[in-house]
């Protein structure tokens, strides 16, 4: 192994250091455009949902404030498209404002 004898050859920047860094920078760029962007639609502020939010403010019990979306969403009134998740979860993707 050769040592090196002064200071340039310690800060010597290889393709390889430069490469390492250009790939740091990509997973980072990549990280910063896909945080922060909501991909679902928020439970509209509304009439139809007032009910919701003051039973969110109430009790905050997720599980019970979803029972009542299924009166409106199902497949007679307001379907859900074909590929939609369970419709028992939706507070989970969809947020109250």
């Amino acid at each position: 192994m050769k040592c090196a004898t002064n200071l340039d050859d310690l800060m010597k920047v290889t393709k390889r250091d430069l490469l390492a860094v250009a790939a740091i920078g990509v997973v980072i760029a990549v990280l910063i455009m896909i945080t922060g962007h909501e991909k679902t639609k928020r439970v509209p502020a509304d009439d139809k949902h007032r009910a919701f939010y003051e039973a969110m403010k109430k009790d905050g019990d997720r599980i019970e404030v979803e029972k009542g979306c299924i009166t409106c969403h199902n497949s007679q009134a307001i379907p859900l498209p074909a590929k939609h998740p369970p419709k028992e979860q939706c507070l989970i993707c969809h947020k109250l404002i």
